[in-house]
């Protein structure tokens, strides 16, 4: 903690502190000064961050916009989370993959939901389209697919006619799954009509 003549106190992180400091009642330069107080923005930025992070799951992007509504320094802001990235404790990727793992457990959805999610929540391109293609693999997506075309089939009443069909595909592109995809789970799943010949339900 550093006092200046004034009253105005700097925190500063240990690693922080230049090793040329002046000793105590010593007048700093500017720049010397300048550079004390981003360092002390910097301080403030990381245990605001870690803060938020404790208690939810934030994309960086709202951490800047939040932070920034704080009146923190937006230079110190991504200075601690380029920080954070390059010591693989938070980045893009990091928030991608844990929500895509939320994500799923809660619901069937496909890649196409799970990326364009993403990036509306601010997440890079790249990043959202690399956690989305790891979270679900092709056999992993299909099965996800067959789930969710089930769970909506049980909630169709009447004939399980075309427009029944539509439905089912419609609820699963909603869900995130390719036009093909989508198609294939609901027939695989489409429920069997009371008396009606196998070889023309396949």
């Amino acid at each position: 903690m550093l006092v200046l003549e004034g009253g105005e106190d700097l925190e500063l992180a240990p690693d922080a502190v230049p090793p040329d400091l002046p000793e105590a009642g010593a007048v700093l330069s500017g720049a010397l000064l300048g550079e004390l107080r981003l360092a002390a923005d910097r301080k403030r930025a990381a245990r605001r961050i870690f803060g938020i992070l404790d208690r939810r799951l934030v994309p960086p992007a709202r951490l800047r916009r939040r932070l920034a509504e704080d009146g923190l320094d937006p230079v110190a802001v991504e200075a601690v989370l380029e920080q954070m990235a390059q010591r693989g404790l938070y980045s893009d990727r990091h928030y991608a993959d844990a929500w895509c793992r939320e994500t799923l457990r809660a619901k069937a959805v496909g890649r196409f939901y799970l990326e364009s999610n993403l990036r509306k929540k601010g997440i890079a391109a790249g990043a959202a389209k690399a956690a989305a293609s790891d979270a679900l693999d092709r056999e992993t997506e299909a099965e996800a697919a067959h789930r969710a075309a089930a769970a909506r089939w049980r909630r169709i009443t009447g004939p399980t006619d075309r427009r029944a069909e539509g439905k089912v595909v419609r609820f699963l592109q909603s869900r995130g799954f390719g036009g093909g995809l989508a198609a294939r789970a609901m027939r695989a799943t489409r429920p069997t009509e009371p008396g009606a010949d196998p070889e023309e339900e396949r």
